[in-house]
Order: C-alpha cells, then structure tokens, then sequence
C-alpha cells in the first residue's frame, strides 16, 4: 500500500466514523427519551386565532386553500384569517377580495396588500403588526388540513409551559419510487422531531401549519429565510416549550419529479443551515435546556458538519479503492458493520412513533428508503452549505413546479 493510499484510508476511518458515533449517540438519546402525552386542553373558553396565509402568486391554489379554510370548525366571532399578500403579479388578490365578499358572513378575512416583495419573513412581521389575538396560526397557500385543526392546534397551546406547536407534514402525490422514498423520509424525519419534543423542544415547528402564542412573538429579523427555526427558538428564549402535535396532521404535495425535488430539498436545507450559523450562540446553551444541550447540537451537526465529514469521507473512499481496490472494499464491510448499531435504534425510533405518523396517508415508503434518502440529503446539504457560503442566503425564492397542488381532507378521527 503507498503512502497516498494510506493517508487516504485513514481519512476515510477517521471521518466515517465520526459520523457514526455521533448519529448513533444522538439518536440513541433521542430513543430514550420518555414520550410525553399530548396535552388535554382544559380551558374554559376559546382564545382568539388569527390564521395568517403569506402569499405570492397563488392564483392557481389560493381558492382551494380559502375553501379549505372555510371548512374549520371554530367560533367565528374568535376567528379571522389574514392572507399578507407581497406583490403578487398575478390574480392572487383579486381572488381573495372576491373570496372575502362572497363569504364574509361566514368568514372574517383581512386582505394585507405588501407593494413590493420582501420574503415570507417580512409577510409574517407585516401579519404581527395586524393581530391582536392570543393566537398566531401560520399557514402555507399550498397546504390543506382538516376542519378540526385549528382546536386541536389551540388544545395543545394551551399548556402554560408551552409556547408553540407544529402540525405533523404527510406528503401527498402520486405513487412512485419518489413518494415512497419521501414518504420513508418522512418517517424518520417525524419520529426525530416527535422525540426531539418530547425531550425539550422540537428543532423547529413547521411554518406549514404552526400556531404560537401571540404575546411571545417578536418581528423577525431583516433577512430570516428560515421563520420556523427563528419563530421556534423567539418561544424558547422566552422559556416556554414548543410540541409537536401527531394529532394534527397537514398535507402537502410534493414534486414527483426529481429535478424539483432536489430543488426543494435544496432551498429547505439551504434555509435550515442558514438558521444554523446565524444562531451558533444556542449550541450547548444551559440556558435553553435540552433544547440547547441536545436538540440544536444534534440539527447543527445534521444539517452542518455531517455533510462536509461526509463528503470528505466519500472523496477519501473513492481515491481509496482507485489506488487499493480490496483494501477500500475490506473498509466498506468494515462502515456497514459499525453502522448496524445505527440502522437498530433508527429502526427502534421510527417503530416507537408508527401508530401516530397516519402511515395511509404517507404511502408505503420504509424507514429504510427514508435512511437511503437522508444519506443522499447529506450531499445536497453539502452543495447548499456551499452555496450560501459563497452566495448568500436568497430571501425570495421562486416557486417549484409540482407542489402547488391543494389536498382535499376530511376531518380526522
């Protein structure tokens, strides 16, 4: 074996397995985690909610998401929804307003018009600067949920510990190899979060369908791409508790083409990232608990330092089994044993949460395509980590085809 060679062996041993140690230690106690009950609400009286609906050309989707919102069974004298629309140039405006005179008897909906596009996050400062009520729910244009969600989402809120609560993401779409490796993704992806919550607190609520108490919320700052770690972390500063609820499931479509797809994947864990570094100061934070301790150290080397040990590991590899074929081979043997202990508690954590992740609606993707998808996601992290090293974070992204379809729902049980 060549000097060259061995260095390269060593790299590889070395990184390879760093990420092992690590997710295996991290998920192992994220497993031992105790689960934590969904709370049951034991209020007197329904709070406020204002649903707040950021918009930017979606005239193609924005009737059906308005109709799904009709749907939703809460007293309509504490309810209002507010669409922030930032400069659509299509008919998105036009059709709220109709919307709103066709059904405002039924429905209490304020139209904010933004002259110029800023982001998502601007939208949402715009809604806070509007709302007056005890509860924020925030909502994407392209998501649909059941006519309960808006109580169910209150009833967990209602705790005095916490803060903020995310609805749980099933992807939607059409049968394919894609959307059972989504769906198996998401699996895993669910079960992390429900154990993450059940700890301290989620990595974050999904800006899809969260809802937060108003009086904790402050304006997000000039250029957040990424509001559902910003908003999350605004509540646990503030010592109040995020959860996850599995009782509140939202559906969303997602691409069912690879190009898109990727594109997805990309900006969400470009915007993740993005987060990350801006907040590096909670890493290992006494003050924010396990949150700080365990949750945000665990996402930070996901999202951050597994991608560059992993790249580094694979170029290793490759150079590796170039110069010492059987040698390269004999350390691939070596990775998948040592990982075994790895596939046994991801196994362990997606089992502990499979009556609640509502598998019918996912598909029937395994926690295994969802292990071979987060491995690949690893590479993707590493192009955008790059990217917004060199190019910056993008405030306004454009739309990706094939998600911009709504689901129609029924009410859960």
């Amino acid at each position: 074996m060549s000097f060259l060679a061995y260095v390269f062996g060593i790299i590889y041993y070395l990184t390879a397995a760093a990420v092992i140690v690590v997710y295996t230690l991290g998920l192992a106690i994220l497993l031992g985690a105790k689960t934590t009950p969904l709370p049951r609400s034991l209020r007197r009286a329904n709070p406020s909610v204002s649903l707040v609906i950021p918009t930017y050309n979606e005239a193609s989707i924005i009737r059906r998401k308005l109709d799904n919102v009709l749907q939703i069974d809460y007293p309509r004298e504490k309810f209002e929804v507010i669409v922030v629309d930032s400069a659509s140039t299509d008919q998105t405006r036009s059709i709220v307003n109709r919307f709103a005179e066709e059904h405002g008897h039924k429905v209490n909906l304020v139209l904010i018009e933004q002259p110029v596009r800023r982001g998502k996050s601007e939208a949402i400062n715009e809604a806070m600067r509007k709302v007056r009520s005890e509860i924020l729910i925030l909502t994407d244009a392209d998501v649909t949920f059941s006519p309960d969600s808006v109580s169910r989402l209150v009833e967990n809120i209602d705790g005095s510990e916490v803060g903020a609560v995310s609805g749980v993401e099933i992807p939607v779409g059409s049968r394919s190899f894609l959307s059972n490796l989504e769906s198996g993704y998401r699996r895993v992806y669910t079960a992390i979060r429900l154990a993450e919550a059940s700890i301290d607190t989620p990595f974050m609520c999904e800006s899809e369908l969260s809802a937060y108490k108003t009086e904790l919320l402050e304006p997000l700052r000039p250029g957040t791409v990424c509001d559902d770690v910003e908003l999350t972390l605004t509540v646990r500063r503030k010592g109040f508790r995020a959860v996850y609820a599995s009782n509140v499931p939202f559906f969303e479509t997602e691409a069912d083409k690879l190009g898109p797809k990727l594109k997805h994947k990309f900006r969400r864990g470009m915007n993740n990232q993005h987060a990350l570094l801006q907040n590096s100061s909670v890493l290992f934070s006494g003050n924010l608990g396990k949150y700080g301790k365990v949750v945000f150290p665990f996402e930070f080397f996901v999202h951050v330092i597994s991608p560059i040990l992993l790249t580094i590991a694979l170029f290793s590899f490759l150079s590796f089994a170039v110069t010492t074929p059987i040698s390269a081979a004999i350390a691939l043997l070596t990775t998948i044993v040592l990982s075994f202990p790895l596939l046994v508690i991801t196994h362990f954590l997606v089992s502990r949460y499979r009556g609640i992740d509502i598998q019918g609606s996912q598909g029937i993707g395994s926690w295994v395509l969802g292990a071979i998808a987060f491995s690949a996601f690893q590479l993707l992290l590493m192009a955008s980590l790059f990217k917004l090293a060199f190019g910056g974070p993008q405030v306004n992204w454009q739309q990706i085809s094939g998600t911009r379809i709504p689901v129609s729902v029924e009410a859960t049980v």
